[in-house]
């Protein structure tokens, strides 16, 4: 199941969004961290974070769009 393509002001809404989630998911880890009196690198957390996300994209890009059995 791929996106169609987006316009361009959707595309950057998508973009922001990403990256709102990324860096929420940094923030909640960071704190966690510090209350554990440990440190999480960013880059480190960013590579793992990007390639969770492009693994998930890849597996929900070969799924097939289900048909609704609902009758309207």
């Amino acid at each position: 199941m791929e996106l169609p393509k987006l316009s361009p002001d959707l595309h950057e809404l998508r973009n922001v969004i990403l990256s709102s989630s990324l860096a929420s998911c940094y923030l909640v880890l960071q704190e966690l961290a510090i209350l554990k009196n440990e440190a999480i690198p960013y880059e480190k957390f960013r590579r793992h974070w990007l390639d969770t996300y492009k693994g998930f994209s890849e597996v929900v890009a070969k799924m097939k769009a289900r048909k609704s059995s609902r009758t309207k």
